[in-house]
């Protein structure tokens, strides 16, 4: 049976909140059939309001200047739908050479529910430095922490919804790390 759709973004932002929390019941918050996997999509939704605050905190002034912002949101816009689309695309091949291919909607819908409050962190901490609550250098450290802790968190859903080790769980992070870095470089360089 089908949950409304409000009732599941509660239940799988729960879920997420408890494995930041470092509680590996969480999982069983989530929807892993195929048809929660696809409905998983609609984290992509809720954070890209999120999304474009954080693109204003981040590009530039002059950027958006020179480049206007239709142009800015367009090419972030596109780079975002493809980061969201990109990333089961190409760990599902990693989970194969992991030999936990049969766990790979359980991990990916964990994951996508995870993006809702990485991006609120994110949001926070630069809502934050925005605002002038830190120095510039605080700012900076703030943001790695952040940086750091989101990463330490993907780690620990890659291990615990993959069941694998720890050392296993690391090129998930790294994949979803330099996926970011590329995509991130590219969609820069188009404005």
């Amino acid at each position: 049976m089908t949950v409304p759709a409000w009732t599941e973004v509660q239940l799988a932002v729960g879920g997420a909140l408890k494995l930041a929390r470092g509680d590996a019941s969480g999982l069983g918050f989530f929807d892993t059939s195929i048809d929660g996997f696809w409905r998983s999509f609609r984290a992509a939704l809720i954070c890209y309001p999120l999304f474009l605050i954080l693109l204003a905190f981040r590009v530039s002034a002059a950027h958006w200047e020179t480049s206007g912002v239709p142009r800015i949101v367009i090419v972030e816009t596109i780079g975002y739908v493809i980061s969201w689309v990109a990333f089961p695309l190409l760990v599902l091949p990693l989970t194969r050479w992991l030999g936990r291919e049969h766990r790979f909607l359980a991990f990916m819908v964990a994951y996508n529910w995870s993006q809702i409050p990485q991006t609120v962190l994110f949001v926070i901490v630069g809502a934050d430095a925005a605002a002038g609550l830190f120095s510039a250098n605080v700012a900076q450290v703030v943001d790695f922490a952040a940086a750091i802790a989101v990463l330490v968190y993907e780690w620990y859903i890659a291990r615990v919804a993959l069941m694998v080790t720890a050392a296993q769980a690391v090129p998930v992070v790294l994949l979803d790390l330099v996926l970011g870095a590329v995509l991130g470089r590219i969609t820069e360089g188009l404005y």
